[in-house]
């Protein structure tokens, strides 16, 4: 099962060493006619996330992990003997693969290349919204999930008018996780909960009733019960969290203007082809509502 389990760690991480041009470099195994060399060996190698490399750097594991590039090589010829490249689905995939490197290239020159973030500019946005980084602020709350909005109202007119907030969360809350708790979600910081939700609930004092707050799994009446005050983080705790939010708030950015001036460019048709979309059968697993 080990040997099973590197085989297949190699086959995915060494993807590139049976490429067939001329290979250059001192060579340290041959297979059938094609031969492995030092270079493309130590590409490969170098290719590995730095825990998996540090496994294979002493003489034995470079043994090792040169035995597993060339059972992957052996595995290629074979599957050429038997004509696996001919083969329908591979085919198949082999163009799925093409259109899918295309469209990352194209993002990576179109959006992560332009979407840089500035130091200046995490230290900026550091500046004006330093009570967005409170270092261990927590919010105990609960919540009622409905389908409508309008149920979402006529709850919190029941409650505004001293009904039980628990009894209410029982008999009408959809996330039947915590419906039998009174719609209680505990203690939780920021990132644990859908954006929508967590916006309102950090915002709430205890004892507050949110209005209607609309997610993706519905509507949520929301009830703050306790606070856990943190303290305010300094710019160095918190400005790779800063570079990484304005970091996606700018590709979002990009992206949406790439997208909408591509949508200028090229004619989408879509509303001769409705009925086939709603015919579309789509198996949904369930989730707990409120959480990411």
């Amino acid at each position: 099962m080990k040997k099973l389990y590197l085989l297949v760690f190699v086959m995915v991480f060494a993807i590139g060493c049976t490429a067939k041009e001329t290979p250059k470099g001192s060579v340290v195994a041959k297979v059938g006619s094609e031969t492995i060399t030092k270079e493309q060996l130590t590409n490969e190698l170098n290719k590995l996330p730095e825990w998996a490399r540090s496994r294979f750097s002493t003489d034995e594991g470079k043994k090792q992990f040169l035995d597993e590039i060339i059972k992957k090589e052996l595995i290629y010829q074979d599957a050429k003997k038997k004509g696996m490249d001919r083969d329908d689905k591979f085919k198949k995939d082999l163009e799925e693969f093409k259109i899918m490197t295309m469209i990352k290239m194209t993002l990576d020159k179109e959006i992560e290349e332009k979407a840089k973030v500035d130091p200046k500019e995490a230290k900026d946005f550091y500046d004006k919204h330093q009570d967005q980084f409170i270092l261990g602020l927590q919010v105990s709350a609960r919540h009622i999930l409905v389908e409508t909005e309008s149920e979402a109202q006529s709850i919190i007119k029941r409650l505004r008018q001293g009904e039980n907030f628990a009894k209410l969360a029982e008999k009408f809350s959809k996330d039947k996780g915590t419906a039998k708790n009174g719609g209680d979600l505990g203690f939780f910081e920021r990132g644990r909960m859908v954006p929508e939700f967590e916006k309102v609930a950090f915002s709430m004092k205890p004892g507050e009733i949110s209005n209607p707050v609309a997610s993706r799994f519905g509507f949520h009446v929301i009830e703050v019960t306790d606070r856990k005050e943190g303290r305010s983080g300094s710019f160095d705790e918190v400005k790779e969290g800063i570079a990484k939010q304005l970091m996606m708030e700018k590709q979002r950015t990009l992206f949406d203007t790439y997208i909408e001036g591509l949508k200028k460019t090229y004619k989408i048709e879509t509303a001769p082809y409705e009925a086939e979309l709603k015919s579309i059968k789509v198996d949904i697993q369930p989730q707990a509502p409120g959480t990411k």
